[in-house]
């Protein structure tokens, strides 16, 4: 496979003589059954032989190279001036990954030490995933808080739960809080009282303690949620008109947002068999609030999903309806999707209201299906909340709406 990659016959011979010489050409052949291009598996080949030198002078076998070791080697390496990682620095979890699959791999004497705050921020996540069952983009935010926090109160040293003070965690909350906006304040105090739950539960604390996480007063109704008019959705929905493989994606993702009001993370993970085309709806899998929902399919998004599939997606073995548009064609994410959206408000000639993302779209439908006679019970179906008092949020009406109905008042003038 490295022929194939490379043309000058002494780069061939350099890769092939590196201590990962043995591997390469079927790392390259890995690569290339995932979809990347020459020029990547260039790049990855050329940064895997910098990294077994950079081993080897630290007296490791390139047999012993584990995440915790690129960490290292990534550390002492200089970064662009936007902060990027140079060229040295790619396709290395890619490396790391093949060995291990194909078992070439064995574990480090030295790399059997887990710090003392790795293993409570582990045992915390697995009680997050196996039990509280938060989604994982939750337990990566409440992980960074809750690691901290320990950090903060104990430093390197194993922590004494013993000494932990309604005092210190107030503080370190409220710190937190400061440097965030929004309802983003909100979040140190969730994250750290969920960890404080845990220690509860784990006998290391006494019960009532994670009370001192207060969080900050959020007045949920001092003002409307920023909307879109129907007029400036339509604008965006025609934004994205070309034939390319990338407006087809982004424009049938304009749709499922503006028609349905889907989280990012619900169309995400939105796959092909979710969609049932015979009955005409979409069977969405649960997510941030762990239910599953059926919503109907409506006309034009159903024509933007089609017109995506059979002239924009690319040849995947991923399930999920929306790729990258580029090798090796994984998934999306929520901060793609967002990224979308903030190009098609540059396209449509509007300005983004600060602090808002996709969400702006559900806000936009909850105030129109209400605007038009909807109970809060069918928005809280649609956008699939469990509480009502979440859809009021999220549905509230603009002052001249209210007027509008609002009886006139009878008694005398003050």
């Amino acid at each position: 496979m490295l022929e194939q990659t490379f043309v000058r016959m002494g780069v061939i011979a350099r890769l092939r003589r590196s201590p990962l010489g043995p591997h390469l050409d079927h790392f390259a052949t890995s690569l290339h059954h995932q979809g990347y291009p020459s020029s990547s598996i260039q790049r990855f080949l050329g940064a895997a032989e910098k990294f077994a030198g950079w081993l080897q002078g630290q007296g490791y076998s390139v047999y012993e190279m584990d995440e915790d070791l690129v960490r290292d080697y990534l550390s002492g390496l200089t970064r662009y001036r936007g902060g990027n990682l140079p060229k040295a620095a790619q396709g290395l979890s890619h490396l790391v990954r093949f060995l291990q699959q194909q078992g070439l791999t064995r574990p480090r004497l030295d790399g059997l030490f887990i710090s003392p705050i790795d293993q409570w921020v582990s045992a915390y996540d697995a009680h997050l995933d196996q039990v509280a069952g938060l989604a994982p983009n939750t337990r990566q935010s409440y992980r960074h808080l809750v690691r901290c926090f320990i950090t903060d109160g104990f430093g390197t040293e194993p922590p004494d739960w013993s000494a932990l003070t309604a005092a210190t965690i107030t503080t370190f909350v409220s710190q937190e809080a400061s440097m965030r906006r929004g309802t983003g304040r909100k979040q140190p105090a969730v994250a750290i009282r969920s960890f404080l739950r845990f220690l509860v539960f784990r006998g290391e604390i006494r019960p009532g303690l994670e009370a001192a996480a207060l969080s900050p007063p959020q007045w949920k109704y001092a003002s409307l949620p920023s909307r879109l008019t129907t007029e400036e959705v339509e604008r965006m929905l025609i934004v994205y008109q070309d034939e390319s493989a990338i407006s087809l994606r982004n424009r049938a993702i304009l749709f499922l947002l503006a028609r349905l009001g889907l989280r990012a993370q619900d169309v995400v993970s939105l796959c092909l068999e979710d969609i049932d085309w015979a009955d005409g709806r979409f069977d969405l899998r649960p997510g941030k609030t762990r239910r599953a929902r059926n919503l109907p399919l409506p006309h034009d998004v159903g024509q933007a999903i089609v017109a995506y599939l059979q002239r924009g997606r690319p040849q995947s073995a991923s399930r999920q309806v929306f790729l990258q548009s580029r090798a090796p064609y994984r998934s999306l994410t929520g901060a793609s999707v967002w990224g979308i959206v903030r190009q098609a408000f540059k396209r449509a000639g509007l300005i983004v209201p600060p602090g808002v993302g996709s969400h702006i779209f559900r806000h936009t439908l909850a105030s129109q299906m209400v605007n038009h006679g909807a109970s809060f019970k069918d928005v809280a179906d649609v956008l699939g909340h469990r509480s009502i008092e979440t859809t009021g949020i999220y549905a509230k009406l603009e002052l001249d709406a209210l007027a509008a109905v609002a009886l006139p008042w009878g008694g005398d003038a003050l």
